[in-house]
């Protein structure tokens, strides 16, 4: 007759208790989470703009050449043939030679590289994701793209809230 596990209490353990996810410290999210990087970017996507259907937000990250984490919003012309753009504005956090963080945000565009168009699987997946379709991995973009720039300082954030609800509007205008 075999013993429960009653009986053996001594064999076995609890398996061991991970830490709450709030002690895993990631400053880079933490630092979009606290400019409300995702909140301003979903305004903008249910802002109905006129010439540009928005997707997203989404959620990126990379290590190379330095830890950056970015949430963007994906954009395309409105039209069956204006798919082989596709406009990105986002926001990043940039990890800086010193340790500090930068917060950029900026504008970059894609091309259509799938070598078939579908119409009604882009139409689908673009609206949760854009890698299939753009070969794009969400990456801060090049300077000469930046529209805002700082180093992140979490007694200005307030601040730096209010440039980027302006810089957002500014993007904005340019498609109604």
């Amino acid at each position: 007759m075999t013993r429960s596990r009653r009986n053996r209490p001594e064999k076995f353990h609890k398996p061991s208790v991970l830490p709450a996810l709030s002690a895993v410290v990631d400053d880079l999210g933490g630092t979009l989470d606290s400019l409300n990087a995702w909140g301003y970017l979903e305004e903008w996507k249910e802002a109905s703009l006129k010439q540009v259907n928005c997707f997203g937000p989404g959620v990126f990250r990379g290590y190379v050449p330095t830890a950056w984490a970015g949430v963007i919003l994906w954009c395309k012309r409105r039209g069956y043939y204006h798919y082989s753009t596709l406009y990105m504005v986002g926001i990043w956090a940039i990890r800086a030679e010193d340790n500090a963080i930068d917060v950029v945000i900026g504008t970059k565009e894609a091309t259509y590289s799938h070598p078939i168009y579908n119409v009604e699987a882009y139409h689908r997946r673009i609206q949760t994701e854009f890698k299939t379709f753009y070969q794009d991995n969400g990456s801060p973009p090049a300077e000469d793209r930046h529209l805002f720039k700082v180093r992140y300082e979490a007694t200005q954030r307030l601040e730096v809230r209010q440039v980027i609800v302006k810089i957002l509007k500014t993007w904005a205008d340019q498609y109604r």
